[in-house]
């Protein structure tokens, strides 16, 4: 790969916020007849480092992930605090929040979306601490935002 956007040729995730994650899940698993593989929440406050809008935030989720072959579909449920997910709820409804590739550089990647003048929305670590993630305002031309995710146990070596 370049040194663009992509460390990887695939989408990983496609995101979807919603008001009610259990009528969202119990939804999906009848239309599909899949159980979510991970139903979780983001990280606390303190481990989860989060900035919205460039400035330290309590932001908070529960998620759910459905595992395909070809792609990971997560329906996200945010908390009432303002962040990147309450955002698109309140101004677009329920629906496509992101589209999400994995990255072994963040700071490049980030680098690089910043560049082309996409800001970053939001970022935190991981619940559980074994990565981060974070968002990129590219609404105005997808309709929908960029996420990228990282692993510790993928990185390259950040600077």
């Amino acid at each position: 790969m370049d040194d663009r956007l992509l460390d990887e040729d695939r989408v990983m995730q496609i995101c979807f916020v919603t008001d009610d994650l259990e009528k969202s899940m119990a939804w999906f698993a009848d239309l599909t007849g899949k159980q979510p593989m991970h139903v979780g929440k983001s990280a606390d406050h303190d481990a989860a480092r989060a900035v919205y809008h460039d400035r330290p935030a309590n932001v908070s989720c529960r998620l759910a992930l459905f595992r395909f072959a070809n792609i990971d579909v997560e329906f996200l449920e945010p908390g009432p605090e303002r962040s990147a997910w309450r955002d698109v709820l309140e101004q677009k409804g329920p629906g496509c929040h992101h589209i999400a590739f994995r990255t072994r550089n963040m700071q490049r990647r980030a680098s690089y979306l910043i560049g082309k003048g996409h800001g970053e929305l939001q970022r935190a670590e991981f619940d559980g601490g074994h990565g981060r993630y974070a968002y990129f305002d590219t609404e105005p031309q997808l309709g929908v935002q960029i996420e990228l995710l990282e692993w510790n146990d993928n990185m390259e070596p950040q600077g």
